[in-house]
């Protein structure tokens, strides 16, 4: 049970880097500068983003995945692996400031919205073999995002945070890897 917590955690970490970036965008969108009720709509657009993504990639699991049922657990693992590298090859970007976003209009939240949702796309379409909280695996994910959305949002930004990201996002990505390879013993 704390492994698929920790796993929901790490799951959702990338938007926490993004409410980061976002706190040293332009003026029309800049998070520190908004409202409460603005703040509280941005946090959740990403996180409705992360559980709406999951639940996409569920569904397109679910047309196939069940041809693979002998494979399950190199699946699972190899979802897991990809994941993780892209969690790691994300961190190269934090440390050099290359995750630093502007936000022009709400279109490109949208966007940055889903492909924040990749992560948990790819996750999703494990739900076939391997779903953390069965069927709340999707509502998990969305709060998760939205308390990442949030503290990122109220903890000001400095090159301490984003060493700080760097390295909560190889973390996190130790332990997604590590949820995978639980998945095959």
């Amino acid at each position: 049970m704390l492994i698929n917590i920790l796993f929901i955690i790490a799951l959702t970490f990338p938007v926490a880097v993004a409410s980061t970036a976002f706190s040293v965008s332009n003026e029309q969108l800049n998070v520190n500068n908004l409202q409460l009720g603005r703040k509280l709509m941005f946090a959740l657009i990403l996180a409705l983003g992360q559980g709406v993504m999951y639940s996409l990639g569920s569904l397109l699991g679910g047309t196939f995945m069940h041809l693979l049922t002998s494979l399950s657990k190199w699946i699972v693992l190899a979802l897991c692996f990809s994941v993780s590298f892209r969690m790691l090859i994300d961190t190269l970007k934090i440390r050099k400031g290359d995750n630093l976003l502007f936000i022009e209009s709400k279109k490109h939240l949208l966007l940055l919205s889903i492909a924040l949702g990749v992560n948990c796309f790819i996750i999703g379409m494990t739900s076939e073999f391997f779903q953390p909280f069965q069927n709340l695996t999707s509502y998990i994910i969305m709060i998760a995002a939205f308390v990442w959305s949030i503290v990122a949002m109220i903890i000001p930004f400095s090159k301490l945070k984003l060493t700080l990201n760097s390295m909560l996002n190889v973390i996190f990505a130790a332990i997604i890897l590590v949820r995978g390879l639980l998945f095959i013993i």
